[in-house]
């Protein structure tokens, strides 16, 4: 594996592109050990970099949709019943675009909510406005940073991790209580 970042990150944009693509579909490998090596070999580029990976996360995040929408149900019916099936889609369709866009903040790998999205038919925009969200929350942040500040933002965040996660959180919340109040 260590191999295989090494040859991403020395292809610089071009393994940003690859990984943001595969990672939305298949790939459980967090973007950020391919993205920040390469932000950091060039700091005046990390934005613009991050916009990339943005672009590509997206249209990698298209596929799977449609992956998802051709071969999720027939795959999943082998395992579970029609009733949970129905069960689970009603869950996550009441809750898809709040799943989707705190995506970038769980465990879960992200591809999970993108096939999950087009097994159980989420509405297309909706699918989209919410990886849009998602995706910048997670990696615009991580481009403007190294930016402006170069490889010592490390330091600084390594000394500010709890603050961070805190407003993170407490963001999260935030973004719950509006979507709630929305009719």
């Amino acid at each position: 594996m260590d191999n295989l970042i090494k040859l991403l990150v020395e292809y610089g944009m071009f393994g940003i592109m690859l990984v943001a693509f595969a990672e939305a579909i298949f790939l459980p490998l967090p973007m950020e050990v391919v993205s920040i090596p390469i932000y950091l070999l060039r700091p005046e580029n990390a934005f613009f970099y991050s916009v990339v990976l943005i672009a590509f996360s997206i249209l990698g995040s298209i596929a799977g949709y449609y992956l998802g929408k051709a071969f999720g149900k027939p795959l999943l019916n082998k395992f579970i019943s029609e009733g949970n099936f129905n069960r689970i889609k009603e869950l996550y369709s009441r809750n898809s675009f709040l799943a989707i866009l705190t995506s970038s903040f769980t465990p879960i790998p992200y591809e999970a909510y993108v096939l999950s999205a087009g097994v159980f038919n989420i509405g297309f925009k909706k699918f989209i406005l919410a990886s849009i969200i998602s995706r910048a929350i997670r990696h615009l942040p991580q481009g403007i940073l190294i930016t402006i500040y170069g490889d010592t933002i490390l330091t600084h965040l390594k000394s500010y991790t709890l603050v961070v996660c805190l407003v993170i959180f407490s963001a999260l919340i935030l973004i719950k209580k509006l979507l709630k109040r929305q009719p």
